[in-house]
């Protein structure tokens, strides 16, 4: 029955999984309408799903202990490793944003959609898989400008853009001297340093072969998948004859592989000198890299003139530029992140990141759009007053509460200023039920607010408020029993 029972569940999320796939093949992102997302490969989607968020998007140093529920860090797939549970996470997102300029006043535009989908696995105590589906980047932008000329007057200059990039990733991660502490402690070695004495020495052999079980190493294949559209119009004066409109249409579809690699190690402190700490201390180091690529991608342009009918639909003229499915390639750049996390007993968890990407090297097809290297930081607590707790209020001190904040420098410069961003943010983790051989869930909520660009020299601030909702499920799967 058991094995009936993880069959059924395999096949549920496997059809959830193709579902969510086609959703993300078929259908145009609407995550953003920041007109920020006409550079580069649109705006990008930092590493991390609902309780990262609430964190500041901390997620490099951010790992699994043996205490339940447990999550899946996408980020960073080192941390694939230190899951012991079957995880299921699924989120969506929905944000409310102000655009403001000094030049057109502000508007309002709010946007939502799916998020992320994925399973993490464990396959041996040392090694565990993972994947699932996430938005890459997401390009959606409605912008107007005009322009006078003696001859003609005034004309109406309309940008669009749409799409996206989503990536669908398989990641496996392992510790390769899981077993190096079990090894010396059963060791000749140990045996004759315990019996000389030599304690103070085994505890520092002990500290540093834990250190060293502790490190994993992980990668995430992924594969980068979507399309980018861009339109450009030019609306001339009616005396002039609408058919001297004009369309230009550039259409990218992306497809290739896309290759993240990360580490984790952690280190134990049960004491500082002589004395003995009441909550034990937990040190992670993280790092990611993400290796640069030229992403391979197919482009289509075209452009023609036309006029408009008073129903609005367009009435094609003359085409003037026609340059069908021609290959090329998106040169994405090496992207960087180092972080520390501690941890105080199982209460208070603090991380720090700090991360780079070199995107003055980017160009899309041979268009390096002279975009600047981008570095951000970010930090978030987590604190947990009593997993355990039980009576009155006990469910208040189950629940897991999370601020952070992030900054980044942006890989803009527009009209000599820098397109940087900064946001807060916090959330809460709500356990529902659970028991030994039972699922394990948590909804986790977070919000976050941000402010991205700026006013001056005739740019656009964005302001806004994002939520982000997620499920983590965590259940045992692959059990052999005595008896069915």
């Amino acid at each position: 029955m058991r094995f009936c029972s993880t069959i059924i569940k395999i096949s549920f999320f496997i059809a959830v999984f193709i579902g969510t796939f086609f959703c993300f093949s078929v259908q145009a992102q609407t995550s953003t309408s920041s007109p920020y997302s006409r550079f580069g490969v649109g705006s990008l989607e930092y590493n991390g799903f609902a309780s990262n968020t609430a964190m500041g998007g901390c997620y490099t140093a951010y790992q699994n202990d043996t205490l339940i529920p447990l999550f899946i860090n996408q980020g960073n797939p080192a941390s694939y490793s230190t899951n012991r549970l079957t995880t299921f996470e699924i989120g969506g997102r929905a944000s409310n944003t102000n655009y403001t300029s000094n030049l057109d006043g502000s508007v309002k535009k709010i946007n939502s959609g799916f998020n992320y989908i994925s399973l993490a696995v464990p396959i041996k105590r040392n090694m565990g898989l993972a994947f699932g589906l996430l938005p890459f980047s997401n390009v959606g932008y409605n912008s107007t400008s005009y322009g006078n000329t003696d001859s003609i007057g005034q004309v109406q200059y309309n940008y669009q853009g749409s799409g996206g990039i989503n990536q669908a990733y398989m990641g496996f991660a392992i510790k390769p001297f899981d077993k190096s502490l079990r090894s010396f402690q059963r060791s000749a070695q140990f045996k004759a340093l315990r019996d000389s004495g030599e304690h103070k020495i085994i505890r520092r052999k002990k500290f540093w072969l834990r250190a060293l079980s502790s490190l994993s190493l992980g990668t995430n294949v992924s594969f980068l998948y979507g399309t980018i559209d861009y339109y450009s119009y030019a609306y001339y004066p009616y005396n002039y004859g609408t058919v001297f409109n004009t369309k230009q249409y550039t259409e990218t579809i992306v497809h290739d592989a896309y290759l993240q690699g990360g580490a984790q190690m952690a280190f134990d402190i049960d004491s500082i000198g002589k004395h003995n700490l009441k909550n034990n201390i937990k040190i992670i180091l993280g790092y990611t890299i993400s290796l640069p690529k030229r992403v391979s991608a197919t482009q289509t342009e075209v452009g023609y003139t036309f006029s408009s009918q008073s129903n609005g639909v367009e009435q094609p003229f003359d085409t003037f530029a026609y340059k069908p499915s021609y290959k090329g390639s998106i040169y994405i750049p090496l992207m960087q992140s180092v972080g520390i996390g501690i941890k105080s007993g199982d209460k208070l968890t603090i991380l720090l990141d700090g991360g780079f990407q070199q995107w003055s090297k980017y160009s899309f097809f041979g268009d390096n759009q002279k975009l600047r290297d981008l570095y951000k930081g970010s930090i978030g607590f987590q604190y947990l007053p009593n997993r355990a707790a039980i009576g009155g209020l006990a469910y208040l001190k189950r629940i897991n509460y999370r601020i952070g904040a992030r900054y980044n420098t942006g890989y803009l410069v527009l009209n000599n200023k820098s397109i940087s961003e900064y946001a807060f943010s916090a959330g809460i983790g709500l356990p529902a039920g659970g028991g030994r051989f039972k699922l394990f869930t948590m909804l986790n909520l977070s919000g976050e607010y941000g402010v991205y660009g700026t006013t001056q020299n005739q740019l656009i601030q964005q302001k806004y408020f994002r939520m982000v909702l997620g499920l983590t499920f965590n259940d045992r799967w692959f059990i052999k029993t005595r008896y069915d």
